[in-house]
């Protein structure tokens, strides 16, 4: 809840962080987003690979020639598990929220970037089956993720997120009654539109 606070202070703030007279100091990103998230049930392993798939957006702010502030917001849908004649389902979700340093390098119409983001993530799953309550579990831990990517502008103000491609740590106990709540090795992809003020 800290971060989440921490980061929209920073969004609040950010007029502040700009000049009148500057351009080309916002880069707004919003597009798809995949988590390939590792988990160990603790009491019969092996670690298990679940896919989530959603969308992302992200700010960030340039505060000089090669260095920028960064926020960024992700939502993403996991596998949905059933019971064939039972009518159970079970439906996963993530939620990202981090901030951090980005560092970029412009090559002609390309900026190449690399940054180091800091947050929570939150799991969520949420049960249900026909005359019984629905039941939901999450858990928000602190997490981070290192990573970069690269952009190319078509126009001053419009360009694409080829790829960007992130390491993401956390410590969640879920999903699951008995998941490990050790550090869990993720990644995740992002590609999309970028925009530049």
């Amino acid at each position: 809840m800290r971060v989440r606070i921490a980061l929209l202070l920073f969004f609040s703030f950010l007029p502040a962080l700009t000049v009148a007279n500057a351009q080309d100091r916002v880069q707004i990103f919003g597009g798809y987003s995949y988590i390939g998230y590792f988990y160990y049930p603790a009491y019969s392993g092996p670690w298990a690979l679940s896919s989530f798939n959603g969308l992302d957006t992200s700010v960030s702010v340039k505060l000089m020639r090669h260095a920028e502030i960064e926020g960024d917001f992700g939502g993403l849908w996991g596998p949905t598990y059933g019971c064939g004649n039972c009518d159970y389902e079970e439906k996963q979700t993530i939620r990202t929220y981090l901030g951090g340093p980005r560092v970029s390098l412009n090559i002609q119409r390309a900026t190449f970037y690399a940054h180091a983001l800091f947050g929570e993530l939150t799991y969520k799953i949420a049960e249900t089956q026909p005359g019984f309550p629905s039941f939901n579990s999450s858990d928000t831990t602190f997490a981070m993720t290192i990573g970069g990517g690269t952009d190319l502008w078509f126009t001053r103000h419009f360009g694409a997120r080829l790829i960007q491609f992130d390491y993401l740590r956390n410590n969640n106990s879920e999903p699951g009654y008995f998941a490990h709540p050790g550090q869990h090795f993720n990644f995740r992809i992002l590609t999309g539109a970028m925009f530049r003020f």
